[in-house]
């Protein structure tokens, strides 16, 4: 399972790699990729969980719902 990441990890190695781009050094392929996934990260928790993190759960009626239910299906 996917469990949701703290924002805060990223969010460190996202300066020090800005500061690394700030002084004029080229980022590697590994870091630019560290960069977009981290940026993804940071981007999706403001939206609230993704479809992996979600889990369907079957629907519970009420007793007295089942019981109309039930008569009607008679």
């Amino acid at each position: 399972m996917i469990t949701p990441m703290s924002a805060t990890g990223p969010s460190i190695t996202m300066s020090v790699l800005a500061d690394k781009a700030a002084r004029g050094m080229r980022l590697t392929e590994p870091e630019n990729i560290i960069v977009m996934s981290n940026a993804a990260q940071i981007f999706s928790s403001s939206f609230g969980p993704m479809p992996a993190d979600m889990r369907l759960r079957p629907v519970q009626l009420p007793e007295n719902v089942k019981g109309i239910l039930a008569s009607f299906s008679l």
